[in-house]
């Protein structure tokens, strides 16, 4: 059963930058991000850009196949509606995120609304 539609959305998306409106990644798609994810109070749990030039040129975006489970369900989601190029700012709540458990490795408390910039650079 497909419980993909079902109620209310879990996330909002603002658009930061546009894509280029034609190549959507589909499930299963091999898409590859930049992002940063902060907490509401703006502490950075996570990031894979670097801002150090020497780290830079080894820099990889973050690749995973989309819609089949193997991100937060907030990302694979909002990842199908964006387009190549673009960049968006997610607000994701608990449900679609880390839930109840959070995830205490990686400094995310329980309960947690979380917020990502994801930029969407190339799909495969």
């Amino acid at each position: 059963i497909e419980e993909h539609f079902q109620g209310p959305p879990k996330y909002t998306k603002s658009v930061l930058k546009k894509g280029d409106k034609t190549n959507f990644p589909k499930k299963g798609d091999v898409v590859h991000c930049w992002y940063t994810g902060t907490l509401q109070d703006g502490t950075v749990f996570d990031t894979n850009i670097q801002t150090s030039s020497k780290k830079k040129k080894n820099a990889k975006p973050l690749s995973f196949k989309v819609g089949v489970g193997k991100v937060i369900r907030g990302w694979d989601e909002a990842l199908l509606t964006m387009s190549k190029g673009e960049k968006a700012r997610l607000e994701i709540e608990p449900e679609w995120a880390y839930g109840k458990k959070g995830q205490p490795d990686a400094k995310i408390p329980p309960n947690a609304k979380l917020i990502f910039e994801v930029e969407l650079v190339d799909i495969d």
